[in-house]
């Protein structure tokens, strides 16, 4: 049985969580129950009188070209190990698409396993690069340019700003980013900023893994916010790992590093005709939408 809600479910969906995502600590699973979980968005199948598969959708807002459209977003998917094998997460997805065809424009996933849902009509449409520097020896920028995150310092006004070099992306209003904020230092995330002067000009999200720091989330004005974040961060780490956007030029800053592929961004059109229509672009599907952008798209912080 499926179920296009999970009102007054919350327990069983905290058990399934901690059952089946290894991955997800108890700390993060009560941060993400806070911040991102949503009984409405959730579809779930019902087996044996519990809850034993989930899919977690969220509503955005897409940007393309100056005009504005709901999509759906899958953000979390699991089963419970002794269901697996039984074909639940296809019958999720397909409650899911059935949903978001009459109510979205399209449906988007950022995920490092994309032959899943390419099965399923998505369409690979921008891809990640990650990057691993060795922070040994590194000379570049000015620690003194970083600050460390107050709940004053406005980081929505550097978001808004970096987005407008993107297209075609989520783009979150206050209440959505404020929570991302939120679930990230509730995950024992730490923030920084960085300054030019006193002018804010870019911050950045990161997690300490022992000797490693892995930075989440990256927005920037110019290089120097970089060089100046990195030169913070060496102090304090021996390594430091990121990703980026296709389209974010960083083999001009690190021309002797070379980055491998990471995660994707798939999409889906509901209806190619009506987006057609509503975008003004003959397209078939979401490949040829997202091509037709003359601005790149950003990848993260979508769900």
């Amino acid at each position: 049985m499926i179920l296009n809600h999970s009102h007054g479910k919350d327990k069983e969906i905290r058990r399934l969580l901690s059952k089946s995502m290894l991955n997800m600590d108890p700390v993060t699973i009560s941060t993400w129950m806070k911040y991102k979980y949503d009984p409405n968005g959730m579809f779930c199948i019902l087996e044996d009188q519990k809850i034993v598969a989930c899919l977690q959708t969220k509503e955005r807002t897409l940007h393309y070209e100056g005009k504005k459209c709901k999509a759906l977003i899958l953000s979390l998917a699991c089963t419970l190990p002794d269901y697996r094998q039984r074909h639940y997460f296809s019958q999720l997805m397909e409650a899911a698409m059935n949903y978001a065809n009459c109510n979205h424009m399209l449906t988007l996933c950022y995920t490092n396993f994309p032959k899943i849902l390419e099965a399923k009509s998505f369409q690979n449409v921008s891809k990640t690069k990650y990057y691993w520097l060795e922070m040994e020896n590194w000379s570049q920028g000015d620690l003194k340019n970083v600050r460390t995150y107050r709940p004053e310092m406005n980081l929505f006004s550097i978001y808004t700003e970096f987005m407008k070099h993107f297209d075609g992306s989520i783009l979150l209003n206050k209440n959505e980013f404020d929570e991302q904020i939120h679930y990230y230092i509730n995950c024992n995330h730490r923030i920084v900023t960085m300054y030019d002067g006193d002018t804010l000009c870019g911050f950045a999200i990161y997690k300490v893994i022992q000797d490693h720091i892995e930075i989440e989330i990256l927005m920037y004005m110019d290089s120097a916010s970089i060089f100046d974040l990195l030169a913070y961060l060496s102090t304090r780490c021996k390594s430091v790992s990121f990703i980026v956007s296709q389209a974010e030029r960083f083999e001009k800053l690190f021309p002797m590093e070379i980055p491998r592929s990471q995660g994707t961004v798939l999409a889906r059109l509901s209806n190619y005709k009506l987006f057609s229509i509503w975008s003004g672009k003959n397209v078939h599907h979401a490949k040829e939408a997202f091509t037709a952008l003359e601005k790149p798209m950003w990848n993260h912080m979508i769900d």
